[in-house]
């Protein structure tokens, strides 16, 4: 029988995480990796997704998310040697033949070729175009198909769907009204090949989903010129920014799954969770959902873990010269 450290959350001790925050919190996550790493003795994510801002990104067009080359390849260089995978989330909805030759997209795809250690670094897309480009000209790197593919193609809840994609796809992003959609996960084969997202902010079941993730792929093809007008009226009363509705509505609550809500889901067969963090401006919130739900809160003694987390912080903050 494998044996798990005794710091990892017994509910799921062999959970694949897929953690936000590449090219943006990357200092952070580093050190909550080596932190991990050297004092409890496990690696706590295997994965690390993002993109700068560019023109294949979407979800991530934000200006905190510009970066020079430099911090590019440097950040990915720390992530290489500890063999952490990358997934890039080029999941741009519109791009066209003509967006093929962006440099800084291909150069960063060359990068994930060479320094590529687990074999298993990615790209995230919902773009047909894309796809073929990166099955002809990168042929090493993984393919993943993205939240906005199964989104605004109309495949939600659909068996079919996800069926063809996994046709097509290494991997499969699951639309995250269907991760609690028990009767369709059952259906799905090779339960390895599907991500879950587990600490989705927006609402359930939001009417609004589609229109946003097309508006932000417009938006990285005229990052300077377009015009968010439209969608900031119609997000002002869809419930996004009240917190009665996140927390409360029986149908809009937040999508944020729970313990048991995920206890079941990996008796289900599914192990690869992803962590989302797009938005933020620090990583908080990321390294808050680390804690949680990566290492254990069951401790016999109940201030155990949270002296764990209070070490951590403490090993971020800087120091005082004696």
């Amino acid at each position: 029988m494998q044996q798990y450290s005794p710091y990892l959350n017994p509910n799921w001790p062999d959970a694949v995480w897929d953690v936000s925050g590449a090219f943006v919190n990357d200092r952070e996550l580093i050190a909550f990796h080596d932190f991990c790493t050297l004092l409890l003795g496990f690696s706590p994510y295997n994965i690390v997704h993002g993109a700068p801002l560019c023109t294949w990104n979407s979800g991530r067009v934000l200006q905190h998310l510009m970066r020079s080359a430099e911090e590019i390849r440097a950040a990915g260089l720390e992530y290489e040697k500890r063999k952490i995978a990358l997934y890039y989330t080029f999941t741009n909805l519109c791009l066209k033949s003509e967006h093929m030759n962006d440099p800084l997209g291909n150069a960063m795809l060359t990068f994930a070729t060479n320094h590529n250690p687990t074999g298993r670094n990615a790209v995230i897309m919902a773009s047909d175009t894309l796809l073929g480009h990166v099955r002809t000209n990168y042929p090493k790197l993984r393919t993943v198909s993205s939240i906005l593919k199964i989104t605004n193609g109309g495949g939600k809840g659909k068996l079919s769907a996800y069926q063809q994609l996994a046709e097509k796809y290494d991997e499969v992003m699951v639309h995250p009204d269907d991760v609690l959609n028990y009767d369709l996960l059952e259906q799905l084969e090779e339960k390895e090949r599907y991500i879950l997202l587990v600490n989705e902010y927006c609402i359930r079941e939001c009417p609004l989903r589609p229109y946003h993730y097309s508006s932000l792929s417009q938006m990285a093809l005229n990052y300077f010129g377009f015009d968010s007008s439209d969608f900031d009226k119609k997000q002002a009363t869809n419930g996004c920014r009240n917190i009665v509705t996140l927390l409360t509505h029986p149908k809009h609550s937040v999508l944020a799954l729970n313990t048991p809500e995920m206890t079941r889901l990996r008796k289900m067969g599914f192990r690869h969770f992803k962590m989302q963090g797009r938005g933020h401006a620090n990583a908080s919130s990321i390294l808050f959902d680390l804690l949680r739900l990566v290492l254990r809160n069951d401790a016999p003694d109940e201030n155990a873990m949270h002296a764990t987390g209070q070490r951590f912080w403490e090993s971020i903050l800087p120091h005082e010269p004696s």
